[in-house]
């Protein structure tokens, strides 16, 4: 019995060993070039290095109760007390003004706001 070769069978093989061949040699580095980040150490904190990120800025004392009675100064009934950078709101406010104080407080950057006040 004879074997007849195909004379398509060369060809195949050929192109099978180019393409496998031409895979070898690429190393991981020109694959992953795009997932690359820049780890910094904790100790490395002078500068910000994330533009996305805000400093938290927190006001005095001083400065912040004087700030807070010009802030409140639309609102009788409501008065505000501070200590170490936490306000406190007590009195009686409106509910359509409660949004319009709350931004006017919170602009001022203080570390926490306790709102006890109650609405009419």
């Amino acid at each position: 019995m004879k074997i007849k070769i195909n004379s398509g069978w060369p060809i195949v093989f050929l192109i099978l060993s180019i393409f496998l061949g031409s895979c070898k040699g690429r190393s991981s580095e020109t694959t992953n070039a795009d997932t690359s980040t820049t780890i910094t150490s904790p100790a490395d904190n002078t500068t910000n290095k994330n533009p996305d990120t805000a400093t938290v800025v927190i006001s005095a004392d001083d400065s912040l109760r004087n700030m807070l009675t010009d802030a409140i100064k639309d609102y009788p009934g409501v008065t505000a007390t501070t200590d170490q950078g936490v306000v406190t709101l007590t009195g009686n406010i409106t509910r359509e003004k409660l949004p319009k104080l709350m931004m006017s407080v919170n602009a001022l950057h203080p570390k926490k706001v306790n709102n006890k006040l109650t609405i009419k």
